[in-house]
């Protein structure tokens, strides 16, 4: 006599969700099983967050039921859903940074003796929770004073403290370097290991196809497919996310021009170095390094936002002084910076003050702001860039990642830089958007704009670099182009081996 199959984890049943007319969900089923790490994946506006939400408590569904084990069940309430065994770890962290790693993890159901807190208990269930996910963070540190990388951890140490049935992690790997990464993704098999059904949400496909055993892809709203991963390509889940084929998928040839920006010895403060390498119009150079390696440093001290403490700049044979923003910006630099929500956008402004305030002096006539020509300026780079709004007094903040990241970018290029400084160009934006970002680039290049790009994304490296310098410790440890220029090699080069042990052993990169 066989065993039965095991119920679902989790099982998701034509749920759909409505907002003031617009259908956000709809109709969608799915389900993960225990011990299974199910992927979740779409293009933004695809549903998944407002899914993620109705898991988690935080929306009622219009229509549509939740099982867990067997059993229907509703989510009135974050509580309700952590009661019924869903753990929820959002790509925005709900920790309290002055409280203490232990009191986060238990925070809301500390032990207790009468009506004190047992904090002897306390660290030592908080001390059994890290111990089982084979971490090493003291309990008494206050969460403020832990890196990103163990603030994602503590998140799912909360979220296994609660002894789930499913754990939801949404965008996990967003602010973590590519050694972070990997120690995440073998927490994730672990946990999965333990019989916990994980729905893994992440615009990351290279990160899916390693931990996924099945792959589900949302489209407007609506389930487009299920199927285990080993059936399907990251092309093949691609054209299901966006219903086309992306083109721009490989570096399209290009012809460097002159010499535009000449960067010789430069150092940064205290943390970078011994910089050096010249830019050409109509070229792609590439800043990899694992995380404080100081390429960001770099691309923030060519834009004034830090101090260089050593060496030149030159633009076009002529030195520069770099002592703050507007200097960068009068000599034709473009910025777009690495954390867009805090650095790139005024999230409560519109989309056209967003654009236009970098280039007043171009649209004002009198101490008036031409509003004539400002909105001509608007729709000229909406076109260009094509842009996705339904109106520029919309604010910002409404936009997709994809769509906030192209406004930032449009207020670069309407400065008439000649230099176009790049960190994470494509961080937190879906694939469809990443692809026509890439193209954008490309363009650029062609058009003869000279782009210094830093990415920990390897992969985007290699897409967009014609070179590549690779750093580790403040330092650039070599400078690679052509066949030399491949993953292994560029992460043998920052981990600082290349120094110790020569040549880079192929298994480096699995």
């Amino acid at each position: 006599m066989t065993n039965p199959s095991p119920l679902p984890a989790l099982a998701v049943q034509n749920l759909s969700r409505r907002f003031s007319g617009v259908q956000a969900l709809d109709n969608v089923s799915f389900d993960v099983m225990p011990g299974e790490v199910h992927a979740l994946v779409g293009e933004n506006g695809a549903g998944k967050s407002t899914l993620i939400n109705m898991l988690a408590g935080v929306l009622a569904p219009s229509s549509g039921t939740l099982e867990v084990n067997g059993k229907r069940v509703t989510f009135p309430t974050p509580a309700s859903a952590q009661r019924a065994g869903v753990g929820v770890i959002f790509q925005e962290f709900n920790l309290l940074p002055q409280l203490s790693v232990a009191e986060n993890i238990f925070l809301n159901r500390e032990p207790r003796r009468g009506f004190v807190i047992d904090w002897p208990e306390l660290y030592r269930r908080a001390s059994a929770v890290i111990q089982m996910l084979e971490i090493d963070i003291n309990p008494r540190t206050p969460v403020q004073e832990l890196p990103v990388a163990q603030q994602q951890l503590v998140e799912i140490a909360r979220a296994l403290s609660m002894d789930p049935q499913v754990i939801i992690m949404d965008e996990p790997t967003a602010a973590l370097s590519e050694r972070e990464v990997e120690r995440l993704l073998y927490l994730v098999k672990t946990l999965a290991a333990r019989g916990v059904g994980v729905i893994y949400v992440s615009h990351r496909l290279n990160e899916v196809f390693t931990v996924a055993n099945r792959i589900t892809v949302l489209r407007d709203g609506r389930h487009i497919l299920t199927a285990p991963a080993s059936e399907l390509t990251e092309d093949s889940v691609v054209a299901a996310m966006v219903g086309r084929e992306l083109l721009h998928t490989e570096r399209p040839p290009r012809h460097p021009g002159n010499v535009v920006l000449s960067v010789h010895d430069l150092a940064v403060e205290d943390s970078v170095k011994g910089v050096s390498f010249d830019l050409h119009a109509g070229e792609v150079i590439g800043l990899a390094g694992l995380m404080g390696s100081g390429c960001t440093q770099v691309l923030e001290a060519l834009f004034g936002l830090r101090a260089i403490t050593a060496g030149t700049v030159m633009m076009e044979g002529k030195n520069l002084n770099l002592g703050a923003p507007r200097q960068a910006q009068h000599a034709r630099i473009g910025f777009v910076p690495e954390d867009r929500k805090r650095a790139g956008i005024m999230p409560d402004l519109s989309v056209l003050n967003n654009f236009s305030i970098a280039v007043l002096d171009r649209i004002t006539q009198l101490l008036f702001l031409n509003r004539r020509r400002e909105g001509a300026l608007m729709n000229t780079y909406r076109d260009k860039l094509h842009m996705r709004y339904s109106n520029a007094g919309q604010l910002i903040s409404s936009l997709s990642g994809g769509n906030q990241q192209k406004v930032i970018l449009a207020r670069s290029l309407a400065q008439d830089c000649r230099v176009l400084l790049l960190s994470e160009p494509t961080r937190g934006v879906d694939v469809g958007a990443k692809a026509e970002i890439y193209a954008l680039i490309d363009d650029l290049v062609a058009e003869g704009m000279a782009v210094l790009l830093q990415s920990s994304e390897l992969p985007e490296v290699l897409r967009l670099s014609d070179r590549c310098i690779v750093f580790a410790g403040g330092k650039p440890q070599g400078e690679l182009d052509g066949a030399a220029m491949d993953q292994p090699t560029i992460m043998h080069l920052a981990t600082g081996l290349a120094a110790e042990s020569g040549p880079p052993a192929p298994e480096i990169i699995t």
